[in-house]
Order: structure tokens, then sequence, then C-alpha cells
């Protein structure tokens, strides 16, 4: 916990020296539009719009697998009771005496 809140307080003097550096302003000219304003924010913006567009590329796919995680784990409930079911079943046949084998089973004395 303690790396954890180092790294974090790391991270934001990193990105506080980053904005005093970077406070100049600047124009973003595409597709006809343009904004004015400090190239920190610019940056910034250009940053978090990458990182929303890889979160949504591997969303499906992230999705994808964690149905296909729900469906094994049914899956191998269902096997696990259905195991189940059968060793109850091979050793109640184990307990049974068994016929015709010859054998009797010992008369008690009275």
């Amino acid at each position: 916990m303690k790396i954890a809140l180092i790294a974090a307080f790391a991270i934001s003097l990193l990105m506080a020296f980053f904005a005093v550096q970077n406070s100049q302003y600047t124009q973003v000219t595409f597709l006809g539009w343009y904004f004015d304003g400090p190239l920190v924010i610019i940056l910034l913006i250009t940053f978090g719009t990458g990182v929303l567009t890889s979160f949504l590329a591997l969303l499906p796919g992230s999705v994808r697998k964690s149905i296909e995680i729900s469906k094994l784990k049914s899956k191998l409930a269902e096997c696990s009771t259905h195991r189940a079911a059968l060793e109850k079943s091979q050793q109640t046949k184990e307990s049974q005496p068994q016929k015709g084998t010859g054998e009797e089973s010992p008369r008690p004395e009275a």
C-alpha cells in the first residue's frame, strides 16, 4: 500500500512539473474546427482519448472471454455434480453383497 501511495505521489509530482513547463497556449486545427488552449490540456485530452480508444478496442474481447469463463464454470459445476452422483452410485454398488458368486453369508447361530 505504501508503494502505491509513493508511486501516485511521484506521478502527481511529475505531472505538476509537466504542466508548469508546458503552459504556453497553442492552437489545434482538425477537420475545419480549431481549439486554442494550454499545451498541457491539449496533450492530456489527447492522452485521455487514446486511453479511451484502447479501452473500447479491448472491451469486446474481454466481454467475450468473461462470457466463455461463465459458461465453462457452469459446465464444470454440472460435471462435478454428475461425478459425485457416479461416485455415490459406485459406492452403493460396492457396499451391496454380490449375488451369484457362490459365496454365502454366514448364518447366525441360534
